[in-house]
């Protein structure tokens, strides 16, 4: 679901209708007539199939959750019988869809408020996401109709422009576009890097004078990307050594082949190169000169994923694999001199050859600076200041339940199979 409000928020967003929801006088109750309305927001009544699109997301939430502390993934049976924040499981996901329902209200009310509408293409790409969607069993299965999903749908790309009114450039609450670009500047940077293992290929640790002649291949790389005249030329010996080193590889292959009594041509070797620096991170590669091979990685102290979306699982190996790619990051932004090639052993298994450029050079509408980081970068920055935002008024909203819904679309009475 969260690949869905990525979705339609990257569209320029305007008015499709006046308001998806329909909103009487506040504090007007009209619930009770079955359960078609699942609960009435400050006066805005809000379909069933709202809430259980919420709900859906809400039990991915907290089963993602319980999956973070546990160190794997819950059983079903786990999640229902779980305690969330000194809750039952069940009132926590009914807790937190009505919460989203009351963002949905707020959204909904800031988009008609700052006098928004949706244009055209918003409305084409709506359709198109529901088209795409409507039969998923997620939904279908759920009673999560065509018109509940063009609702949820249209709202997040109201959302979005209510965040760019207050948040955008030289909004009410946002910066200008320097100061958006000097925080990009902080929070990126620009980097090539060479992985090489310190492993046999047998997976074995080297020893001897094996790991002897890597060692002095990775001193003898350092020092022809540092011996290079200009930076450009540093950038583009680093090109170099890595069409070396792969040949270095394969050469290895065919040896290690040879020895093992296989025969293995040069047109069956393929070579894979380990690219494990932080499964969050926020990558772009060119393909073509003089930036071949370079990626631009986000400093993990930002925000680098949208409020909301559920944290990935953490086991213990992979709370070692995250340490080290932290300490990483961390060498990136704090520990290397632009445009000086350095060795750093990553694990004990892996050393990185990694070289960084002055981010600041491609800082333009033609290459790194385009409308579409922009609008990242403003998410990066602002999203968690836009939600408080709209936290602090569906705050002040009356929440009239419809128990007999409440009761019917119950979480655990849902079909979860497939969220």
């Amino acid at each position: 679901m969260k690949n869905f409000s990525k979705f339609i928020a990257a569209t320029a967003a305007v008015i499709l209708t006046a308001t998806s929801i329909g909103c009487s006088a506040p504090g007007a109750v009209t619930i009770g007539s079955g359960t078609k309305t699942a609960v009435t927001i400050d006066g805005c009544d809000v379909r069933a199939g709202i809430f259980i699109y919420n709900e859906l997301y809400a039990y991915y939430e907290a089963r993602n959750k319980i999956a973070t502390e546990k160190g794997s993934y819950p059983e079903l049976s786990e999640v229902e019988d779980a305690r969330i924040e000194d809750l039952d499981s069940e009132d926590w996901i009914q807790n937190k869809a009505t919460d989203y329902c009351k963002q949905y209200v707020a959204v909904n009310r800031e988009f008609d408020k700052i006098g928004a509408e949706l244009t055209a293409e918003d409305i084409s790409t709506i359709n198109e996401a529901v088209s795409n969607t409507k039969d998923e069993a997620m939904f279908k299965d759920n009673g999560v109709g065509e018109a509940s999903l063009k609702e949820m749908y249209e709202n997040t790309s109201k959302r979005d422009y209510v965040f760019k009114h207050y948040y955008g450039i030289d909004s009410e609450f946002g910066c200008s576009e320097n100061d958006l670009k000097k925080y990009y500047e902080d929070n990126m940077a620009r980097v090539k890097y060479l992985s090489i293992s310190l492993n046999d290929s047998e997976g074995k640790k080297l020893e001897g004078d094996a790991l002897k002649e890597v060692n002095d291949l990775i001193d003898k790389y350092v020092k022809e990307i540092n011996s290079a005249g200009t930076n450009e030329a540093k950038f583009k010996k680093f090109d170099d050594i890595k069409k070396q080193y792969n040949e270095y590889t394969e050469k290895k292959e065919q040896e290690a082949a040879i020895a093992a009594g296989e025969t293995t041509s040069s047109s069956e070797t393929t070579t894979t190169e380990t690219t494990t620096l932080d499964p969050e991170e926020t990558t772009t590669t060119t393909t073509t000169d003089p930036f071949e091979n370079e990626v631009t990685i986000a400093k993990l102290t930002q925000t680098t994923a949208p409020v909301g979306e559920a944290v990935e699982v953490t086991t213990a190996a992979e709370d070692d694999s995250q340490k080290a790619a932290t300490a990483f990051n961390e060498k990136i932004f704090d520990g290397l001199e632009l445009y000086k090639a350095e060795r750093y052993d990553y694990d004990d298994t892996t050393a990185y050859i990694i070289i960084k450029a002055d981010i600041k050079e491609r800082m333009n509408k033609d290459d790194i600076w385009t409308d579409e980081t922009i609008e990242a970068t403003l998410a990066n920055r602002y999203s968690q200041d836009f939600f408080d935002m709209l936290e602090s008024l569906y705050n002040t909203y009356s929440i009239d339940k419809n128990k007999r819904a409440y009761k019917r679309y119950a979480p655990f009475k849902l079909d979860l199979s497939s969220v």
